[in-house]
């Protein structure tokens, strides 16, 4: 999945220190939760800006 503003998704090679800290091929149950939590409050913030963006060109019209 792509998203303008999220740093977990990438395309190509993976960052440079990840060689060097362990490959753990599945994050843990409590990892992987925080990070959906995390990646949910992107998108609301994100849906805020798009909602805000739509009600001012509502407006300029």
């Amino acid at each position: 999945m792509w998203s303008r503003r999220s740093r977990r998704f990438y395309f190509g090679l993976p960052p440079f220190g990840f060689y060097f800290h362990g490959f753990k091929p599945f994050p843990e149950k409590k990892e992987y939760l925080d990070m959906l939590e995390e990646y949910k409050r992107d998108l609301e913030e994100e849906l805020r800006e798009v909602e805000k963006e739509i009600e001012e060109t509502k407006k300029s019209t």
